[in-house]
């Protein structure tokens, strides 16, 4: 019986060193993915703005979760990791949506090829523009591109097979 109480008392002292060290490491982990979220929050205002409002409202759900309790560690670090891997996602793949042109409202289509161009058309195709990342501005495109965008929407929406289109894609800047 004795032996049975010690090795009680032991696993005892075991679990509790155990969960001094889950403490550290939560102390450890935390400020590191406020750090992360940070810098998502950052990544997400320098990028082009491609479904801008609905990323910023995934950095300012994040930001309000570390702030809960019932939400674990593990499971504050996992939703971090997802969103990265969704910011991330955006780099290799190209969409077409609707949303509201910045600065105009005007609804328009979007044509996003992983985050280097950021393409609109409006739905009469009587307005064709880019996102210019050097003057990090909505501009009009001249009207040779219109029905290359327009079929890069169709690719994008998989009403077409892939095919190559012709596209403004901007130069590499140089480094400072």
């Amino acid at each position: 019986m004795e032996a049975i109480v010690n090795d009680q008392r032991a696993e005892v002292v075991s679990i509790n060193n155990q969960l001094e060290g889950l403490e550290a490491t939560n102390r450890g982990v935390v400020p590191l993915m406020l750090e992360m979220i940070d810098m998502l929050g950052q990544l997400v205002e320098a990028d082009m703005p491609f479904r801008i409002e609905e990323r910023r409202a995934r950095v300012e759900r994040l930001r309000n979760m570390m702030d809960q309790a019932d939400v674990t560690t593990s499971e504050k670090y996992r939703r971090v990791m997802e969103a990265y891997q969704g910011e991330l996602e955006y780099g290799r793949t190209t969409e077409a949506y609707s949303g509201p042109l910045p600065g105009s409202g005007q609804t328009v289509e979007f044509l996003r090829i992983g985050r280097t161009l950021l393409i609109f058309q409006t739905s009469d195709q009587k307005r064709t523009g880019w996102f210019n990342p050097r003057t990090r501005e909505f501009e009009d495109l001249d009207d040779k591109y219109r029905l290359e965008v327009k079929e890069g929407l169709a690719i994008a929406r998989n009403e077409k097979a892939p095919n190559l289109v012709m596209l403004p894609v901007p130069g590499p800047e140089a480094a400072e």
